[in-house]
């Protein structure tokens, strides 16, 4: 009798053991077969963050996943509701959201899943990078360039915000103290899958261009066609509202002081596996009063880790105004190599 008492109360007790491990609600497989069963931490852009059952939390990049299963709901990036994954099978995931329609959409383009019950107060992502460069001489020759840019990329769930921060300085025996001062803002919000609202602002001020002060305000839409740490392209339109105050009124009289235009602008980057980045920026702004008042920009970059962190940076900067200020050439063009901090 003893004896049954003791397997009775040690099957008792190993059922309680069982009982109070933790649960793990999903399988992750892997394209070489291996299944770790766990539970889904985060899908980021190009990894997925798996607590496992037997190997704590590890991370697997997204291109080695044939599959993932998961009973929780999820709060997918564009999406404002918790989403059911209904299947997922390499490079697709069919889910069902609180509408209750389902769609197909690609893994790959996923820029952000986590359970919803993590999804709490919008999570924070801080991306950035500063950069210094310019040309130094004394002696037979004199001159003294400094270009400042700062760029910082904060997330919270589906905003993004972009500011953009430049100081450019030229002194020589030919051009004397022309500076140049840039403060941007844009804001994304990420409403769909791959669309987004955009509101961009800036302030500037250009001696070169006879500019004292110019300002953007502008709405649009845009569309992003991926966004991964190893690389992003977004295009966008919309309508912008300019004002500029310029430094001698005399040299601008047939230049309009505020008028609206239509704007387009395009984003491209990519992260080879060597470690260097290329990226190129371009905007186009074009007068909606009148047809020859236009002017568009481009920026074309390389970025190059030198270590942890510091990188090298080379860039071609491209600014055509089709009605610039008189004694104001039409085109400018600068190259810029600097070393920089990224995070």
């Amino acid at each position: 009798m003893s004896s049954v008492v003791r397997i009775l109360s040690s099957a008792t007790l190993a059922g309680l053991l069982l009982f109070a491990l933790p649960g793990y609600a999903g399988v992750l497989t892997l394209n070489n077969g291996d299944r770790v069963y766990g539970n889904l931490v985060v899908v980021e852009r190009d990894q997925v963050v798996w607590q496992s059952e037997n190997f704590g939390e590890i991370r697997v990049d997204k291109s080695k996943v044939l599959s993932l299963d998961t009973d929780v709901d999820l709060k997918i990036a564009g999406r404002e509701g918790p989403c059911a994954l209904a299947g997922h099978r390499r490079e697709q995931w069919e889910l069902y959201c609180e509408e209750g329609e389902g769609w197909v959409m690609d893994f790959p383009a996923i820029d952000r899943a986590e359970p919803y019950v993590n999804f709490v107060g919008d999570p924070v992502v801080f991306h950035g990078n500063v950069n210094a460069g310019g040309v130094f001489e004394s002696g037979n020759r004199e001159r003294e360039d400094l270009d400042v840019n700062v760029n910082l990329d904060v997330r919270s769930g589906d905003f993004h915000h972009l500011i953009n921060a430049l100081y450019q300085s030229d002194n020589g025996p030919e051009v004397e103290s022309l500076e140049k001062y840039l403060l941007a803002y844009n804001l994304r919000w990420i409403f769909s899958e791959k669309w987004f609202a955009a509101a961009n602002t800036a302030a500037e001020r250009e001696e070169a261009r006879n500019l004292d002060l110019g300002t953007t305000y502008g709405l649009g839409l845009g569309y992003l066609f991926f966004d991964t740490d190893k690389s992003a392209l977004s295009l966008q339109g919309g309508v912008s509202s300019l004002q500029e105050q310029f430094i001698d009124p005399t040299l601008s009289e047939d230049q309009d002081e505020r008028y609206a235009a239509a704007r387009t602008a395009l984003n491209y980057r990519y992260k080879f596996d060597l470690g260097p980045e290329i990226y190129f920026d371009h905007e186009l702004l074009q007068s909606v009063n009148n047809g020859d008042d236009y002017q568009t920009n481009a920026k074309l970059g390389v970025r190059t880790p030198l270590v942890k962190g510091i990188l090298m940076e080379i860039a071609y900067h491209w600014l055509y105004d089709n009605t610039p200020s008189l004694e104001s050439e039409k085109e400018d063009t600068k190259l810029t190599v600097g070393v920089g901090y990224q995070w």
